[in-house]
């Protein structure tokens, strides 16, 4: 969130590469901390990766019949739809503030922290010094 927002403090002659490894850099830490969503194991940083593994789960689902794999196609479904609402969002606030578009970023990120504070001190405290699944 604070690489997002100093990023959007830069003017616009800033060569590009710096944004970009900044952005890298934390693409990869959330690559290493984020490995599952809802139970199911997934690269959350990569698009192409959902649509892989939702069609991965829909042909197990067809020669298996397992549900299970309903579920797991279910949630790359919906992180594909979510790339793709961030795209379309965005692309507009690109349209209309330029480099201080990543702002909306940093909204966003902003209400993931509260969310995620909020499960630690509340619902999920006494879980904390447990290793995440995928770990």
């Amino acid at each position: 969130m604070l690489v997002t927002l100093f990023l959007g403090f830069l003017p616009e002659s800033v060569p590009f590469q710096f944004s970009q490894v900044a952005i890298n850099f934390i693409c990869s830490m959330q690559y290493n901390t984020f490995r599952q969503a809802e139970g199911v194991p997934m690269a959350t940083t990569f698009c192409t990766n959902h649509v892989r593994q939702a069609g991965i789960n829909l042909a197990r689902l067809l020669q298996k019949g397992d549900a299970v794999y309903v579920k797991k196609s279910l949630r790359h479904g919906e992180m594909l739809i979510m790339f793709l609402i961030g795209a379309i969002i965005g692309t507009i606030l690109c349209g209309m503030f330029v480099g201080r578009a990543i702002w909306g970023a940093s909204i966003m990120l902003f209400i993931v922290f509260i969310d995620l504070l909020h499960a630690d001190l509340t619902k999920e405290k006494g879980m904390l010094g447990r290793v995440p699944t995928g770990h």
